[in-house]
């Protein structure tokens, strides 16, 4: 800023006396003998002292020009020196025709000193007030701009932003939104005057509540002067639609602490929330499916560590969700050493294809017992690293099938020890025949007493031996048509076969057969039925006891069927609850090694394909202790020949 004082007078001494005299005075000045090329250089200036005598047509156009274009806060301090009691062409031209050079301070001359210095120390504060105004109007226009910019810079960052945002009074009015939040809401910023107004917005809690407009974050957030995090919403939107948003609102604090307004964010995160659902569907989906899978699934790593078991897999082993929770279960634990090269080859596949074929092993569970399983498994790859991989184990249970295997076997067995009693009787009847009719013969020859006697003992007991042979071809030989039998006639027949047993063990048979009705069957699978139960009600009583066996006609209230009813009670030792509920199952036996297990589990099948049922009840401990068999058979079963062929008869299971 210049505030330097011009003199300009181009004759004379003037000038430089008074530039002498104002410096002196403390005020910085200058004499200037070109005036017109000091204004027209456009620089700011400070009072100018000009002599009447430079006024020169052409300064006075330039003063003019200088003084019609400089701004709006200058207004140039000139002072004019004019001569006293002479009127000049140039002061009368002034007076007369009121150039445009301001308000010009007309001082005559001779002046005096102090008048001169007081006319001088006016103008240069005047200047410089115009200089503080001119910086003031500077600064205020260079915050104006500055605000701009904020604001340019403001607009452009909110309508790029891609969350929704909007900008808030104390009162809860909105005052700005951005067209983000325009296109989330789908409606235009909704006129909102206070915080209650807030409620014209439709929103609801998670629950499905509506929003109440004191509930909405931005309100809150004014209220409290807290900021409120990520709060989700259902919206409903201008189209009608209702969509995920999430709301976070921060109150504005000037510097004294106040609330002076505040702002919410808006997201829309109906996608992801969309998204997040059918994932979390999509997830209980195949977990309900892992969880309730008929065969083990098993979820570990690389080395041998187990991350997951389903609860298939739990029970099979034995074990509990504790037990895995707390780590108590290991892979390489389960596995007995002899499928170690098994195992081996199974993962060098799984880290060549990512595939292991299937195979079967074994897995130890916590009794101890080795559980036949098929086994197939898959690498589940990570996106973070090859150490992180895992494996995913599908594990089938082959002890059903191992014990079907078993029990064919068994059946085979048993049916070629069958075949072979049966052809031993069929080729012991002809010596037989020939011995009975030796015994005739002799019998018709004069004897002792003695030897006569000894001859009827002896074809009483060849008799006993064919009724034994006949009875054993009769088991072995399966009709391949049902017919018409009476209880009596099978039961005789398999008494027949246990009478030197029954002999032996002091077991007294008491039959009973009530009216002994027909009814159509198998008979040679229904004498199997028999057989299995009358010669485990002989081992139960284990010597001297009595066998019951009763027959009579029957009704099945449960189904509407008339039939008959055959119970066999013993007075053995009876059956616990555990042993009555397994007792049906295949391999299931109390004889140790004298048993296959297979005797009942047949029998049932046998009856449930005739259509009955077999049922059971034993007591133990108090007198009178034992065990009942009741089996219902119907009169007329409508079975077909293939369904008991499935049955897996054998003549000596039990």
């Amino acid at each position: 800023m210049s505030m330097v004082v011009r003199v300009v007078a181009p004759t004379g001494r003037d000038a430089d006396l008074i530039v002498d005299l104002l410096t002196q005075s403390g005020i910085e000045a200058e004499p200037s003998t070109d005036a017109t090329r000091l204004l027209s250089r456009g620089c700011d200036l400070g009072p100018l002292m000009i002599a009447e005598e430079s006024l020169t047509p052409q300064l006075i156009a330039t003063l003019a020009h200088y003084l019609q274009s400089q701004p709006s806060w200058s207004d140039l301090p000139i002072m004019i020196l004019t001569t006293a009691g002479r009127a000049t062409d140039r002061s009368r031209r002034l007076e007369e025709e009121r150039l445009p050079l301001g308000s010009p301070v007309l001082l005559e001359r001779p002046i005096r000193t102090v008048t001169l210095l007081s006319s001088v120390q006016a103008a240069v504060r005047a200047r410089g007030r115009q200089y503080q105004v001119r910086d003031a109007l500077e600064e205020r226009d260079r915050a104006a701009a500055a605000l701009q910019a904020e604001r340019e810079t403001l607009s452009a960052v909110l309508n790029s932003m891609p969350i929704g945002l909007a900008v808030g009074k104390p009162s809860g009015e909105i005052v700005l939104g951005n067209p983000m939040l325009e296109q989330i809401f789908r409606h235009p910023v909704l006129p909102t005057i206070n915080m209650e107004g807030q409620g014209n917005w439709i929103a609801f809690h998670p629950d499905g509540r509506p929003m109440q407009g004191d509930e909405y974050p931005l309100v809150r957030a004014i209220k409290s002067g807290k900021p409120v995090m990520q709060e989700d919403c259902i919206y409903q939107r201008g189209d009608g639609t209702r969509a995920w948003i999430r709301l976070s609102a921060s109150p504005v604090v000037d510097e004294h602490g106040t609330v002076t307004g505040g702002v919410v964010t808006v997201m829309d995160i109906d996608d992801e929330k969309r998204a997040a659902e059918t994932l979390r569907r999509s997830e209980d989906r195949f977990r309900r499916l892992i969880e309730t899978a008929s065969i083990g699934v098993v979820i570990g790593d690389m080395a041998g560590g187990l991350a997951y078991m389903n609860p298939t897999m739990l029970h099979l082993l034995g074990y509990t969700q504790d037990d895995m929770d707390a780590d108590r279960i290991r892979w390489d634990e389960l596995t007995p050493h002899e499928y170690a090269d098994d195992d081996e080859r199974a993962l060098e596949q799984l880290k060549a294809t990512g595939m292991a074929e299937p195979y079967q092993k074994a897995y130890l569970a916590r009794d101890g017992r080795a559980i036949p399983l098929l086994v197939g498994a898959v690498r589940i790859p990570s996106s973070e690293s090859a150490e992180k991989e895992e494996v995913a184990v599908f594990l089938t249970d082959l002890s059903s099938q191992k014990q079907a295997e078993a029990a064919l076997i068994q059946s085979e067995r048993l049916a070629a020890v069958g075949r072979l009693a049966a052809s031993i009787s069929h080729e012991i009847n002809n010596p037989l025949e020939s011995v009975t009719n030796l015994l005739y013969l002799v019998s018709t020859e004069d004897l002792p007493p003695q030897a006569r006697e000894y001859m009827t003992m002896a074809s009483q007991e060849l008799a006993r031996v064919s009724q034994i042979v006949g009875q054993t071809l009769r088991f072995h030989r399966q009709s391949t048509r049902p017919r018409s039998v009476t209880p009596q006639e099978l039961l005789d027949s398999v008494l027949a076969l246990y009478q030197g047993r029954m002999l032996n063990a002091r077991v007294h048979p008491v039959a009973e057969y009530r009216g002994d009705p027909k009814f159509v069957c198998y008979e040679g699978d229904i004498r199997q039925v028999l057989n299995n139960l009358v010669g485990n009600a002989i081992d139960a009583m284990r010597g001297e006891g009595t066998l019951r066996i009763r027959s009579r006609a029957a009704f099945d209230s449960a189904t509407g069927v008339e039939g008959v009813r055959i119970t066999i009670a013993d007075s053995g030792h009876g059956m616990n609850a555990d042993t009555l509920r397994h007792i049906f199952e295949p391999f299931y036996t109390t004889k140790g090694i004298h048993g296959t297990g297979l005797g009942l589990w047949i029998s049932k099948g046998i009856v449930t394909k005739h259509h009955g049922c077999l049922r059971v009840r034993s007591r133990t401990g108090a007198e009178p202790c034992g065990t009942v068999f009741a089996l219902f058979l119907p009169l007329e079963p409508h079975i077909a020949p293939e369904a008991v062929a499935q049955a897996e008869p054998s003549t000596l299971a039990n």
